[in-house]
């Protein structure tokens, strides 16, 4: 007897484009009807089939971490389209009311629910263990080729790419204190309070009235002291230990980046001292760079200037051997600021911008800070 799936309490959805209908559908389910329509070279034919891009495994690894999180969820749909003869249709009152699919467990290409957008979610679950989680499904009935590719471009060519600025600002509003929260704290405290950066930090990337003489995005002034903290490619696994522990950052390992010089004060939740290094280091580059601090026509305070000192702030740390009372003290670092504004010329002209530029202006700073020890 084969194997069927009950779709059921359908809604219809009409659109210029024509019907479809919205199911709840669990993912372990819809893995078994469903199959990516990848576009390559069929060689009989001669000519290029499919509508889809090729599966990202590192992308599918990736969302399977996230599904294995205390507060996964989707609730955008899975979008795709039946096909074939492996289903039917039960249609009441001129409307369908439920659709009943085989179950093809051998051949995936047969499945007659073709993926249109959606695949490298539906495909995190494949060979997980995970018993329940629902997925929002759009179902078209039989869409044309034309009408799946189309469908296919305009979702993945009309998003807007979210301004990273703006992802940063929201983790002001988790009850997580990820290392991206405590750093979001900083940024603001940094830009609202009377200081070298009052409000030079375009919090959301732009100037507006929290940052009016706005000369850096938060995105760009947050990114060096999370990547002191920890290796923000482990902020899901970091987040989920949180949410296991009751957000005690203490039950974390002090030992997990012992490489990375602000973990430890994060770890410990003390991360006033990492606002207080930080203020020592600005408020000093501030001073000496008298002319070139938060003026556009430099690059000190842009993305190439300040990458660069960031950088710089690990060797002076290290020299310090973590010794906050020199680390939090301004005049520490006068010396070598002296020496460098002698030597370099931050005008936009003299170093190239982006990463190439910062680390070239880093590799200069680098030896006159060597050079004067």
């Amino acid at each position: 007897m084969i194997e069927q799936l009950v779709i059921d309490s359908l809604i219809e959805v009409e659109q210029p484009i024509g019907k479809y209908y919205i199911a709840k559908i669990d993912a372990n389910d819809l893995l078994k009807i469903s199959c990516s329509d990848e576009r390559k070279f069929n060689e009989e034919l001669e000519e290029y089939l499919g509508t889809q891009r090729e599966l990202n495994k590192s992308k599918i690894n990736s969302i399977k971490e996230y599904i294995k999180t205390s507060d996964a969820t989707f609730p955008n749909t899975i979008i795709g389209t039946l096909v074939g003869d492996n289903y039917s249709v039960i249609i009441e009152n001129d409307k369908i009311k439920r659709i009943i699919v085989n179950i093809d467990t051998e051949n995936e290409y047969e499945r007659p629910f073709r993926i249109i957008d959606g695949q490298h979610r539906l495909y995190s679950f494949k060979d997980e263990n995970i018993e329940k989680f629902d997925l929002l499904v759009a179902i078209f009935v039989d869409a044309s080729i034309n009408d799946q590719a189309y469908i296919f471009s305009v979702i993945n060519t009309t998003q807007t790419k979210l301004n990273p600025s703006l992802l940063q600002d929201l983790t002001a509003l988790s009850k997580v204190t990820t290392p991206e929260q405590v750093v979001n704290a900083i940024t603001r405290k940094f830009n609202n309070e009377e200081g070298p950066l009052y409000k030079k930090i375009k919090m959301l990337g732009k100037k507006d009235k929290t940052s009016p003489e706005g000369i850096i995005s938060q995105y760009t002034f947050s990114k060096p002291i999370i990547n002191y903290i920890y290796n923000p490619k482990d902020a899901k696994k970091i987040r989920e230990s949180l949410i296991r522990n009751g957000n005690n950052r203490k039950d974390l390992s002090n030992n997990l980046y012992k490489n990375k010089i602000f973990w430890k004060y994060y770890n410990n939740i003390e991360q006033k001292q990492i606002y207080l290094m930080l203020l020592a280091y600005f408020t000093s580059m501030s001073e000496i760079f008298k002319n070139e601090w938060g003026n556009e026509k430099y690059i000190l305070c842009k993305t190439t200037g300040y990458t660069a000192f960031m950088n710089l702030f690990s060797d002076f740390y290290c020299l310090a051997k973590g010794n906050l009372d020199f680390l939090t003290d301004k005049n520490y670092y006068r010396p070598i600021f002296s020496t460098i504004k002698e030597k370099i010329d931050f005008s936009e002209d003299a170093f190239r911008l982006g990463e190439m530029g910062a680390r070239n202006l880093y590799n200069t700073l680098k030896e006159i800070f060597e050079n004067n020890r």
